[in-house]
């Protein structure tokens, strides 16, 4: 049995909406054993890095999101970027950017960034999780896609926060078949909500004002939403 829930801000009965994330994750690693499991989630992508841009052509489709984000970056700027998997929503920002470091945990993930990347500047690569990333410094912090196996979301978000010199921002798909919800399984009933109404709620708990773009995107495998979160660092929270 399941219930879509339109939940007031910051609110979960019972709970806010950063357990709700946080539950939610356990309740994932208990259905999908690459949400906890480092060798099953590197299985996962080595048989689909090489496909991924032609299975999941996000970027390449989002152009009126890419040119959105291109206006939040002021030339020269560097950027960090959180799991940006082959690079696509990469290679379209690059042309504004001066220097680029990714975060990407997987190893084949990395290997297919390097192949596609054909820009004459190097681009540094960091090969560990966003929560084990060492102490980094930039104009602008990116991620797509990227937090579905983040547990402590508040943390996670924090760091962006602390890194960010002028703004973060955060693109997430919107509903199945694309993008599952986060679940959570209370008192028999699972309840579902998408990530990106919890992402700005939790920014809400945090006290981060932030924007938010919902775009329609024509997909070759169908349509489908993605948000666009944004926001200004506030100082170190």
């Amino acid at each position: 049995m399941s219930a879509d829930l339109d939940l007031p801000p910051q609110r979960h009965p019972g709970m806010l909406v950063s357990a709700f994330w946080q539950a939610a994750h356990e309740y994932g690693a208990r259905h999908l054993s690459r949400q906890t499991d480092d060798g099953a989630e590197e299985a996962f992508w080595q048989d689909y890095a090489p496909n991924y841009d032609r299975s999941s052509p996000l970027a390449e489709c989002a152009t009126d999101l890419v040119n959105d984000l291109r206006t939040m970056i002021c030339a020269n700027w560097d950027m960090v970027e959180i799991g940006p998997g082959s690079g696509a929503f990469t290679r379209r920002l690059a042309p504004e950017l001066s220097e680029i470091t990714v975060i990407e945990p997987s190893a084949a993930m990395r290997a297919e960034f390097q192949r596609l990347w054909h820009r004459p500047s190097a681009v540094k690569t960091i090969g560990c999780k966003w929560e084990e990333a060492p102490v980094l410094k930039a104009d602008f912090v990116f991620g797509a896609n990227a937090f579905y196996r983040i547990k402590d979301i508040t943390t996670a978000l924090m760091k962006m926060n602390d890194v960010a010199r002028h703004r973060v921002a955060l693109v997430q798909t919107i509903g199945r078949p694309h993008a599952n919800p986060l679940a959570v399984d209370i008192d028999g009933m699972v309840h579902e909500r998408e990530r990106a109404d919890c992402l700005c709620d939790v920014l809400e708990e945090m006290g981060i004002s932030h924007n938010r773009r919902d775009y329609h995107i024509d997909r070759p495998d169908g349509p489908g939403m993605v948000a666009l979160i944004d926001w200004v660092p506030k100082a170190s929270l």
